[in-house]
């Protein structure tokens, strides 16, 4: 089981993740790249943190897409080794992700893969924000409309700092959302590690 604290009442603000896998399907594909950025209540960046993650095979799927290459995950934790972090990065935020069940479900695959229990992670879904006010649902041609730069689409810190820009477009134009997703809880177990491997900037992934 997980050990938990109680979340703090009053959320510090909002944490957008996005992950890179090598396919669609949860149980059989495997999470190689994961990022949260953070966004105060008001849409400031207060923090950012990244990660290749070792999925232990070195057919990574569509590597046209996501352009992580296998050579990349050689020295990359596992999973395991960086949970601990990642839940510290969502801790006492909201969690927000374009998408959100995709996402969920891969992130909710690997931490039962651990053997502790679910997540239990929920996240605000902007696609579905969108929709409900009319706007694209991809996050390029929705950040596009908002006048929110993207970077390297598929490409998690990328797509994770443009969703952090589309939240803040929304909080700026007083969007209703969600009012049933918590600030995520501490958790005890698992520990962070401080491991982490970034992608190489230099490589300029597939923009689409």
């Amino acid at each position: 089981m997980i050990a938990i604290q109680t979340p703090s009442e009053v959320p510090a603000g909002f944490a957008c993740f996005d992950v890179e896998t090598t396919g669609l399907d949860a149980d059989r594909a495997r999470v190689i790249e994961v990022a949260v950025v953070r966004i105060s209540s008001t849409g400031e960046v207060v923090g950012e943190w990244t990660t290749l993650v070792d999925a232990g095979t070195r057919d990574l799927g569509r590597v046209d897409i996501h352009g992580v290459l296998p050579e990349w995950l050689e020295s990359a934790p596992a999973f395991a080794e960086i949970a601990g972090d990642l839940a510290a990065e969502l801790s006492d935020y909201v969690p927000v992700a374009h998408n959100a069940p995709f996402d969920i479900r891969f992130l909710e695959s690997e931490w039962k893969r651990m053997g502790i229990g679910p997540m239990g992670l929920k996240a605000i879904d902007t696609l579905e924000v969108a929709r409900e006010h009319g706007l694209p649902g991809r996050l390029g041609l929705l950040a596009k409309a908002l006048g929110v730069p993207l970077g390297d689409a598929h490409q998690a810190l990328d797509d994770s700092m443009a969703l952090a820009g589309v939240m803040t477009a929304f909080l700026e134009k007083e969007f209703e959302l969600p009012r049933d997703v918590e600030p995520f809880p501490r958790v005890l177990l698992p520990a962070p590690t401080g491991r982490s491997e970034r992608r190489p900037r230099r490589h300029r992934g597939p923009v689409g």
